[in-house]
């Protein structure tokens, strides 16, 4: 199985990337960037152009980064993508990956992310401009899809227009765009997804996304058997309901997002490998803060930035309130560098959050 680190807005930059890749990085196959939005009048803004820029990448930690990492690219038209993909291979990259999952509302409310999901007939004549267009081009293309914007019920369609192009690979976010990423995955229905698309002749890999955690196995046997669909959906359990469902022989990869900001080392463990360390978790935390510093000029505004880091490390440390309160409050490097000391001395540490 092969595992991907998912594009997360504003998070999933280039500093956490050369970070995570050689802290951690060993068993992930690909990382996808933050979306760039292709504009019409063919340019990217600056700071998603930068985050992309191979003078960006530690060429150590990433050796050959044009397969290992995929910009993702944020359009609506074909000329606009066209250009946008080409971009990227003069760049290096062999892949790119069209958004077609993102639920925000500012971005659907523009016919982009998942808005499209919405209009069959307008995306199957985008998709047909794009594979005509890039039909000789040496980069792929591949999708990350949701399972329809209102209902279920549009799977039917959407899966149909995906199996009449030559997608590299199928990325499919086991939601619909109402669910953003609230509840647990809809896996009958990524199942009777990933069914009708190979039933009418689709042949790209598939990549599973949707609620890959950390805190494994809280359930019983029974459970597993009678509510497949509502169940917890952890790391150790996924793969169980899919196998249930007769569609995880199918799968070639998984895509993670919150998992792997939760519990960086989560793949290394999916492999076997150990746990996440506290010592571990504190060195990548200062790496961050220096990657970030690099590019970003304000330290409160690095702060800014590690803060939403730790919406999702909290779970690591007990009775940790008061810490957590304190590092939310730092506005100085060595405010927040003291409250991180203090967490990690006072706190005891949860490799499993």
């Amino acid at each position: 199985m092969k595992y991907y680190f998912a594009p997360m807005e504003g998070i999933t930059l280039y500093p956490l990337r050369n970070i995570h890749r050689r802290m951690f990085g060993d068993c992930v196959d690909k990382y996808f960037t933050p979306f760039l939005t292709a504009h019409h009048n063919n340019h990217f803004k600056k700071r998603e152009k930068r985050d992309a820029l191979p003078e960006n990448i530690d060429l150590e930690a990433f050796d050959d980064y044009g397969h290992q990492i995929v910009p993702q690219i944020m359009s609506n038209k074909t000329e606009s993508f066209v250009w946008a993909a080409k971009e990227m291979s003069a760049l290096g990259y062999r892949e790119v990956n069209l958004n077609l999952g993102c639920p925000a509302a500012t971005v659907t409310n523009s016919h982009k992310g998942s808005g499209l999901l919405a209009d069959t007939d307008y995306l199957d004549k985008f998709l047909d401009g794009i594979f005509e267009n890039l039909s000789d081009e040496s980069i792929g293309i591949s999708l990350k899809t949701r399972l329809g914007f209102e209902s279920e019920d549009e799977i039917e369609n959407l899966m149909k227009v995906y199996a009449r192009y030559p997608v590299k690979e199928l990325t499919i976010h086991a939601r619909v765009r109402e669910d953003f990423y609230k509840g647990q995955p809809r896996l009958l229905a990524f199942a009777r997804a990933l069914q009708i698309y190979r039933e009418n002749g689709g042949k790209a890999d598939i990549c599973y996304n949707g609620n890959i955690a950390v805190n494994s196995g809280n359930y019983s046997e029974s459970e597993k058997e009678n509510d497949i669909e509502n169940a917890c959906v952890t790391n150790s359990s996924i793969s169980d309901k899919l196998k249930a469902l007769h569609c995880y022989s199918d799968i070639s990869a998984i895509m993670i997002g919150r998992g792997l900001l939760s519990d960086p080392a989560l793949v290394r463990e999916l492999n076997g490998g150990p746990k996440l360390s506290a010592a571990e978790l504190k060195e990548y935390l200062t790496l961050l803060y220096e990657g970030y510093a690099a590019f970003i000029p304000e330290e409160r505004n690095v702060i800014f930035k590690l803060l939403e880091h730790w919406t999702f490390l909290e779970g690591h440390f007990e009775n940790c309130d008061k810490y957590l309160k304190a590092i939310r409050k730092s506005r100085s490097k060595g405010e927040y560098t003291a409250a991180v000391n203090n967490i990690f001395s006072s706190c005891a540490f949860i490799s499993a959050c």
